[in-house]
């Protein structure tokens, strides 16, 4: 028996469980929220699920949320007495009066089988069993906080994965798999929340353990990545279609580490893959991934700033502030389609500004096919709508429900131009409207990129519900009911570029992955931070010895903003202290500005750093992995840090020279040979540690090391394949290098 069993037996005699009527669960269950009750039954689950425990006994589950039943573990059997609340649907006791281990180590009760749509009020607080399940989002990684739609036959539901959960960053099963997990409920949807992977029951065949990873991206083709559990063919089907109708294409086989290499294909193509690997009889098929090759375009990158920006930290190109001006340069884009002009945006007023529902008329009367897609919840106030011509088609987004906003504001003009300098993509985080274009802080970001501008009309279409000028709503998809359905990955005049729309592509997790690659610096601003997972991933990074600062709009009655402040360094995070006049409305992060050899990269656009960013919205973001895009962001950031009354310091490295490199990198090798300079005369230890992508030390090791440049070779055979960082320090100071391990 446990320790908790002696000091509630104590408690018992100051809250004596014979005052209240013992009842089995589903006795207990039909009293309703206020009752206490005192019952009985085996916990199943353990603090794998945070502080809540959910027990059964033979007749139904419930619930229990205190921090007392900490120590609960699989397999105790409890009496639990308390009252009965009602926590958003879910039936659970909250606050417990007190409690009692009888024993610990039974057995965990039978899972009941149930079907997609049994799922509901009789099971929930049971732990179930579903069969011949499938991941929409199959080959991703588990991020915390977040939903995942499956399907079972044609029944889809949904898995939660909870904050601080085991299965962060774990790959999302491919295939057909059964499920097992807790029935719980959140607000009126019914939901499974799995305890760790084991919860996962996969057959013994081959397997797909790795996303599908996509690189060397040229304008005829691109080369298809992955690893099996064990050894398999390398193949692939695609086309231009999710018929795959193009054929067939193979890399070596007998191999768990996979490539095959697409070409013949054409410039700025989306293109439908499947990637599956045979071993014997058996077959791990990947889900089908939406891929793209380069596009003809010049590829240019522009990006524009409405507040002040400083220009003594241009490493390259100035920044450019575009003063009381952002709204005449749209309409000089508008002004320049001749084909096609597809927009959405969020809150859209005339006031104070130039007439951009002037522009877009006049583009629909020269000929131009436009359709505009709104925010529903400001229809209202969007004054800007209204005074489109109603010979335009648009579409407000639906309201209520599981929706949260149509919070998007990016044009698409001439996509699909015979001539590929024609498309253009603007976005950022700019509203049109006075305060947003005139006197918040808001940026601008516009591509001349064909593939990028094929791939958001993608997301454009799938809101409308067709890719002609009438929309079809009845097959219109917005916030969570939209799918995974464009390219993530492209090649743009050579650099590479990210881009994610919410709430269908995982994007927090793409957000901590950002975060996670950083060697040297990361600065951020963004309005809202409400995000956990995001406030730890930066301080997990200023622990290493990355050099962080954050700005945010508030810091009022923001618990992220209290953990950002304890884990970062004094000074280094402010709130826009002008906030009576202003918002602070930007949503960037940016990596590595200054130094070229470190993946400099900027993470920009509509999504802010919150639940509903992530899960209810719908948003879209891009990730420029280029130093003068990123440093053209850092003068920003620079000229608003100092505003707010900050003070930036670069990092002191005068120990460990910024020369120090880790190669082969990407590495399918054995060794890893790390080489860096030591300027320290006194202290000749450095401590080599690896972490992965998630924060955990998978090796360290102390390197006696000289003056001058050292060369050390590692042993990492044992490490799997990911993303790991390896952390160089030496006295006081240390820097930080990405791994790829493949």
């Amino acid at each position: 028996m446990k320790k908790t069993f002696y000091c509630i037996v104590l408690l018992s005699f100051i809250f004596p469980f014979h005052l209240f009527a013992q009842a089995d669960i589903a006795a207990a269950r039909l009293l309703g929220a206020g009752a206490t009750v005192t019952v009985s039954g085996i916990v199943t689950n353990g603090p794998e699920l945070g502080v809540i425990r959910y027990f059964q006994d033979n007749t139904a589950g419930l619930a229990a949320y205190d921090t007392q039943l900490a120590a609960l573990d699989r397999g105790d059997s409890v009496t639990i007495t308390g009252v009965l609340f009602d926590y958003n649907g879910l039936l659970e006791i909250q606050p417990v009066s007190a409690f009692v281990v009888h024993s610990s180590g039974n057995a965990i009760p039978q899972p009941q089988l149930i079907v997609p749509t049994q799922l509901g009020e009789p099971n929930e607080g049971e732990l179930v069993r579903i069969n011949n399940v499938t991941f929409q989002n199959a080959g991703q990684a588990f991020t915390g906080n977040t939903s995942y739609t499956l399907t079972s036959g044609v029944a889809s539901f949904i898995l939660y994965i909870r904050s601080g959960s085991p299965m962060i960053g774990q790959v999302i099963p491919n295939g057909t798999i059964d499920l097992l997990g807790i029935s719980s409920q959140y607000i009126t949807d019914y939901q499974i929340i799995p305890r760790d992977y084991n919860d996962f029951i996969i057959p013994p065949t081959i397997q797909i353990i790795s996303p599908i990873s996509v690189s060397n991206i040229v304008t005829d083709g691109f080369k298809l990545s992955w690893l099996t559990d064990s050894l398999g063919s390398s193949e692939v089907r695609y086309g231009i279609t999710p018929n795959l109708e193009l054929g067939y294409a193979n890399g070596i086989g007998n191999t768990s580490t996979h490539e095959v290499t697409l070409t013949g294909l054409s410039p700025a193509a989306i293109v439908y893959a499947k990637c599956f690997s045979v071993q014997g009889t058996d077959t791990a098929f990947s889900t089908t991934g939406i891929y793209a090759t380069k596009s003809l375009s010049t590829g240019n990158i522009i990006t524009y700033f409405n507040a002040s920006v400083d220009n003594s930290v241009a490493i390259n190109q100035n920044a450019t502030q575009l003063f009381e001006a952002i709204d005449d340069t749209l309409i000089a884009y508008i002004d320049r389609a001749s084909q096609t002009l597809d927009i959405t945006i969020y809150d859209f007023n005339l006031t104070n500004i130039s007439n951009i529902s002037d522009a877009i008329n006049n583009a629909y009367n020269r000929g131009v096919e436009v359709r505009v897609i709104s925010d529903g919840s400001l229809a209202a106030t969007n004054t800007g709508i209204a005074a489109i011509s109603s010979s335009i088609i648009k579409i407000p987004s639906p309201t209520g429900g599981n929706y949260g906003i149509m919070h998007n504001k990016f044009v698409i003009i001439d996509a699909k131009h015979t001539n590929p300098n024609k498309a253009i993509v603007w976005t950022g985080a700019t509203n049109w409207q006075d305060g947003q274009i005139n006197h918040d802080p808001n940026n601008v970001v516009i591509f001349q990129d064909q593939t990028l501008a094929k791939a958001y009309t993608l997301e454009f279409d799938e809101m409308w519900g067709s890719n002609g000028p009438t929309p079809s709503l009845a097959n219109s998809r917005f916030g969570p009911t939209k799918t995974d359905n464009t390219p993530h990955e492209f090649n743009i005049g050579g650099k590479r570029v990210e881009c994610y729309f919410s709430p269908s592509d995982n994007v927090n997790n793409k957000l901590i992955n950002t975060i996670n690659s950083a060697d040297n610096s990361l600065y951020f601003a963004s309005m809202i931070i409400t995000r956990f997972d995001l406030s730890q991933a930066i301080t997990d990074k200023v622990a290493l010895g990355v050099n962080a600062y954050g700005i945010t709009h508030s810091a009022v009655g923001s618990l992220t903003w209290n953990d950002l402040v304890t884990g970062m360094q004094p000074g280094h995070m402010l709130a826009n202290i002008d906030s009576a006049n202003t918002i602070m409305h930007h949503k960037y992060l940016i990596i590595d500005q200054e130094n070229n050899a470190s993946d400099p990269q900027v993470w920009t656009g509509s999504h802010n750093w919150s639940n509903n960013a992530n899960n209810r919205n719908d948003e879209n973001t891009v990730v420029i992995h280029d130093q003068n895009v990123a440093n053209q962001f850092y003068q920003e950031f620079y000229a608003r840090f100092i505003a707010y009354g900050g003070n930036i310091v670069t990092n002191n490295k005068e120990n460990i020279s910024l020369e120090g490199a880790i190669y082969p990198n990407p590495n399918n090798t054995n060794q890893l040979m790390l080489s860096f300079t030591n300027e320290n005369t006194i202290d000749n230890n450095t401590m080599i540690s690896m972490y992965n992508s998630i924060g955990q030390l998978k090796s360290q090791q102390a390197i006696n090391t000289q003056k001058g440049i050292n060369i050390v070779n590692l042993d990492i055979s044992n490490l799997a394949a990911g993303v790991y960082f390896v952390t160089f320090k030496n006295n006081n100071t240390q820097f930080t290098k990405k791994l790829i391990r493949n």
